[in-house]
């Protein structure tokens, strides 16, 4: 599944370049051929590109069920579509200006320990969305939220002793295979990019709203650090 994706976004990313060299030239031939020599009026561009990293997920306390729940890492990857909007200067560059908006698809994994047998590991659909602002022109804050969605969970079932036992019962079963939740999570982080290459990194904080399950009252947050790079594919 993961060399599927890969492969995919790979192709959609080689594609979309090559359109894009393809539409540059046009506009510098007519150009050329019109004799146009005014400034160009396109203010915005239009970024595409890959980002991998790593998170490192905790669950909410299960207070009726003692189940040692503590965070672990992670792994993520997936595709990124960006605009920035404006211009910082007149004489500068089109896309850098101080506003920007993200919308990112990724596959994620998340694991959190237990004290039992077995830890919970979960892999994930997200798609953050996100408002930018550049406080400096290569360094910005983020803000937005990420719908997501498990597509797995592993193991099947947890077994944990209760921290007051119920008349006749001492433990308790939780089929966490079944975990298929629905979430959306306020999202904030810090982004830098590197001038002049398409590359960033940057570090988010991703906080669960909703419970996994009906008996199971717990909520997945994550802190992620990750690298990506992106390439102009047009100006607006």
């Amino acid at each position: 599944m993961m060399k599927k994706f890969f492969l995919l976004a790979a192709a959609f990313t080689v594609a979309m370049s090559a359109a894009a060299q393809v539409t540059f030239a046009d506009d510098e031939d007519e150009n050329a051929q019109d004799g146009i020599g005014v400034q160009d009026p396109r203010k915005s561009t239009m970024s595409i590109g890959l980002k991998v990293g790593g998170n490192y997920s905790t669950m909410s306390k299960y207070d009726d069920v003692d189940l040692g729940l503590k965070g672990s890492v992670g792994f993520e990857a997936g595709a990124v579509i960006s605009a920035r909007f404006g211009k910082r200067t007149k004489a500068s560059d089109a896309g850098t200006g101080a506003f920007g908006v993200q919308i990112e698809a990724l596959y994620a994994q998340h694991t959190v320990k237990t004290d039992l047998n077995d830890d919970i590991k979960l892999t994930y659909f997200e798609v953050p969305i996100l408002a930018k602002y550049y406080f400096l022109p290569n360094f910005n804050v983020e803000a937005g939220v990420c719908i997501a969605g498990t597509l797995s969970s592993d193991p099947d079932k947890l077994t944990s002793t209760l921290n007051e036992p119920w008349p006749g019962r001492q433990s308790v079963t939780f089929s966490t295979g079944d975990f298929k939740g629905f979430d959306i999570r306020p999202t904030i982080g810090l982004a830098y990019t590197v001038s002049n290459t398409g590359l960033g990194i940057g570090a988010r904080y991703y906080l669960g709203t909703s419970e996994m399950a009906k008996n199971f009252p717990c909520k997945l947050n994550t802190i992620e650090v990750a690298i990506s790079y992106s390439f102009n594919i047009f100006k607006f």
